[in-house]
């Protein structure tokens, strides 16, 4: 067997595994809101579509997204909660990319809560906790089978809760991601997020993200402007499946200045496997989204991206703050 025809055979096989996974996880406590109840930016503005991003937090979305990015990218994200509460949500992502047909990446997540009341299975009051949530993502993308991209994602999530019984979990799982181009306007992706395994209920649903996404003709698009449509979708297995429409806006005011903004539609029930209580189904949270950012270009052909990102929902309104670097 030739060497290329063995790349391939390996890139075949662990995508058949990754398809097939639900996910390698040992008992854990607690719902593992570091990677399963908030976003990262951009992505969560436009839908979880890709074309908008351009940031190396896609990574948490769809690792196969990395080879559209920069050479190398390097990201932190802060995330605010309103009403405050005393929860600290912060993330990075770095990536790099080997020519164009490989990406390396790496990111985490922590999520910190002090003082939460916590309650046993009987609805007891057992004491005030702490919770400490480190998420660790590895990831690896190849375009080699083009016109796919695909992407692999290792997570590892390290969980601490102290109170009156300490507790301490890890736990373990596998992501995929793809993604179609044609002719430099189309992209159609799709990608998996594998459940964290739980003792107490199963609130992390395994899912199924994809995505349609034009880049639409525009005025002073060969010096950077750009109009682009995305329609995602979110499927918790078993459950239901949402859709968000998505707009993307950049425009080069300079050579060294581009503005962009996202802005996305409320989530909207597409398909309901299994009847729930509106009032609590998680699909009814997700309102409507809008981000903005500037790119500047500094010494050395670096780029600098700060972003703000405004996600209004049921209970909680999120805003998150983005600072990239990019080569």
């Amino acid at each position: 067997m030739s060497p290329s025809l063995k790349i391939i055979f390996r890139i075949v096989f662990i995508t058949t595994m990754m398809i097939t996974n639900t996910g390698i996880a040992q008992d854990t406590y607690g719902l593992f809101a570091a990677f399963n109840r908030y976003n990262s930016g951009s992505q969560a503005a436009m839908g979880t579509s890709l074309l908008s991003s351009g940031s190396a937090t896609v990574i948490f979305l769809n690792p196969a997204g990395m080879q559209f990015l920069e050479s190398s990218q390097l990201a932190f994200t802060y995330l605010k909660l309103e009403p405050n509460l005393d929860q600290r949500h912060m993330s990075y992502a770095a990536t790099y990319r080997f020519g164009k047909s490989f990406s390396l990446g790496m990111g985490g997540v922590t999520y910190l809560v002090d003082d939460i009341e916590g309650y046993n299975a009987d609805a007891e009051y057992t004491g005030m906790m702490d919770l400490n949530e480190n998420l660790y993502v590895f990831s690896l993308a190849t375009s080699i089978i083009s016109p796919f991209h695909i992407g692999v994602n290792i997570r590892v999530a390290n969980q601490s809760i102290h109170g009156d019984k300490p507790v301490e979990g890890t736990a373990y799982a596998l992501d995929y991601g793809f993604v179609y181009q044609q002719n430099d306007w189309f992209l159609l992706s799709m990608s998996t997020q594998s459940p964290f395994k739980m003792n107490d209920g199963e609130r992390s649903l395994p899912r199924l993200r994809s995505s349609i996404e034009l880049d639409l003709p525009f005025f002073k698009k060969s010096q950077g402007a750009a109009l682009q449509l995305s329609l995602s979708t979110q499927t918790e297995f078993g459950h239901w499946t949402t859709g968000v429409l998505g707009t993307h806006l950049q425009y080069p005011f300079t050579k060294s200045i581009v503005g962009y903004a996202n802005i996305r539609t409320p989530s909207i029930l597409l398909i309901e496997n299994e009847i729930i209580d509106s009032d609590l189904g998680y699909y009814t949270q997700e309102r409507w989204g809008v981000s903005g950012g500037i790119q500047l270009v500094v010494m050395n052909n670096f780029k600098l991206k700060l972003e703000m990102t405004y996600l209004n929902e049921k209970y909680f309104n999120q805003q998150i703050t983005t600072i990239e670097l990019m080569r």
